[in-house]
């Protein structure tokens, strides 16, 4: 009934264009769907909706603002149905995570992790911009365990295979033939069940008989005694630690700043046993569970995938600079040249974080894989401008004319370069998943050759001035490289 509700919502939207409900059953599980567990949603208790939205260029309204509009008209199932828990995802445009905010609560008791989840909730509904909450903690739903007496069942004549049948009959689906259909490939199975209108309660098995080899017809309520439980809950476990999770999305919001601002009120919080709750996994290197260390809390989700991209660009863009620095010293056979060369990459970051506000995009894996393409690319104009300036004075120039002409030669050929890189690259803002990288290319490669042009020839020259060994000896006469003359004033 919720799911036709959700549909009849979903059918006053004029950009969706089709949806498919899954009811009781799990949908088609992609990428996204593995790693939030989609397969197992096939209780009769559950639905997943996928909806098709019009194509983005035919619509003015993002995927993201249909998603809040939808949330907003759901708050009236949710009155009508208490304990009806809806959320509504995007499909991602990078690595998928359970969802946006998740906490993980490791120890080793069950009831005290049980407890923790339900406070932590707490915390997650009274943060602002935090919707779509839900756990790892089912209901306590009833349960009828029906056992069967085997004694007087034994002492009656009759076993124990005859009263599950008859129960089973009863309380259960029992395929009885098959039918063969025009058009079905295989055949199709014939049901026999009590409907549910007609369902028999377990205390009232006195209305039910089983027959005995002596055709005595005896009550089940006779045999078989009902004890009342509660169904299993399910056992989560993680790197062998078992655990439960509370998560969420957030909207009009960072995740880092959800985080922070619940990480305070959550770490410390003390336990019924007299400990306290410690939070962690907030670094760039993640952190193991332990329940030997007493109860914890991992913050998980995108935030997590970003520290863990973040700290593995971290390390490959210190071992490209590296590798830079090396190949400089081999050349130049100077470390102080070779440092001058470099300062063209520190002039490009100063760009990157810049234009991510100002297109107001977040700075994602690919933003980290954009400063490491930076690098590379950056780098080229700091020596073409050295070499020439070492071109000028091998050719007898002045240090100061030197310094003149290869920023006056170079200054065309340079910009082109950066304004081809920058056009380039605009074809990936077409990608929500590769801008950020075009935002670390293009504003770092501008900022970094407008800087470069100003900075790097008077540091080589005040450089210079202070190092006389750095004047290269003038070329023999015939054998000097005649450098491309500077252009008409």
């Amino acid at each position: 009934e919720v799911a036709r509700r959700v549909g009849a919502l979903l059918r006053q939207q004029p950009v969706v264009v089709n949806w498919v409900s899954y009811v009781g059953l799990p949908p088609v599980v992609d990428f996204a769907g593995q790693i939030r567990g989609a397969a197992n949603r096939q209780a009769p208790h559950q639905a997943e909706i996928t909806v098709m939205l019009l194509h983005k260029k035919a619509r003015k309204t993002t995927s993201t603002e249909v998603a809040e509009a939808l949330r907003a008209q759901t708050t009236q199932l949710q009155a009508d149905y208490p304990g009806l828990e809806i959320t509504l995802r995007n499909s991602p445009p990078g690595p998928p995570s359970v969802a946006t905010v998740v906490a993980e609560i490791y120890g080793e008791d069950a009831e005290v992790r049980r407890q923790l989840v339900a406070q932590v909730r707490d915390r997650f509904a009274q943060t602002w911009g935090v919707v779509d909450i839900y756990d790892s903690e089912s209901a306590d739903a009833p349960r009828i365990d029906l056992q069967v007496d085997h004694e007087k069942a034994m002492l009656s004549g009759v076993t124990a295979e005859a009263i599950e049948q008859t129960l089973r009959n009863l309380l259960g689906t029992r395929v009885i033939s098959e039918a063969r259909i025009e058009g079905e490939r295989a055949p199709v199975p014939i049901l026999i069940e009590v409907p549910r209108r007609h369902d028999l309660d377990p205390q009232q098995l006195d209305r039910v008989h089983v027959a005995n080899a002596q055709g005595e017809r005896i009550p089940v309520s006779e045999l078989v005694r009902p004890v009342m439980t509660h169904v299993d809950r399910p056992i989560l476990r993680k790197d062998n630690e078992p655990y439960s999770f509370v998560a969420a999305d957030v909207t009009g919001s960072a995740a880092v700043y959800v985080i922070l601002d619940m990480n305070q009120h959550l770490d410390g919080l003390e336990l019924p046993e007299g400990s306290t709750l410690r939070t962690g996994n907030l670094g760039v290197r993640g952190q193991a569970p332990s329940s030997l260390n007493g109860y914890q809390l991992l913050w998980e989700g995108e935030l997590r995938i970003t520290l863990d991209a973040l700290g593995e660009m971290g390390m490959i863009l210190i071992a490209g600079l590296s590798l830079i620095f090396l190949l400089l010293v081999a050349t130049y056979r100077s470390f102080m040249l070779a440092s001058l060369a470099m300062t063209a990459v520190p002039l490009g970051f100063i760009g990157v974080f810049p234009g991510h506000w100002l297109l107001g995009i977040d700075f994602s894996m690919g933003s980290a894989i954009g400063v490491v393409a930076l690098a590379g690319v950056v780098i080229r104009n700091s020596l073409l401008i050295i070499d020439f300036i070492r071109d000028y004075q091998r050719a007898g120039h002045p240090l100061e004319d030197a310094v003149k002409l290869a920023g006056a030669v170079r200054f065309r050929p340079i910009m082109l370069s950066a304004l081809t890189v920058a056009l380039g690259t605009l074809i990936l803002y077409t990608d929500p998943m590769f801008a950020g990288l075009a935002t670390s290319l293009i504003f770092g490669t501008v900022t970094s050759t407008a800087l470069t042009l100003l900075i790097l020839p008077t540091l080589y020259y005040r450089l210079a001035t202070a190092h006389p060994q750095w004047l290269p000896a003038p070329a023999a006469d015939g054998d000097a490289e005649q450098p491309d003359p500077p252009p008409a004033s």
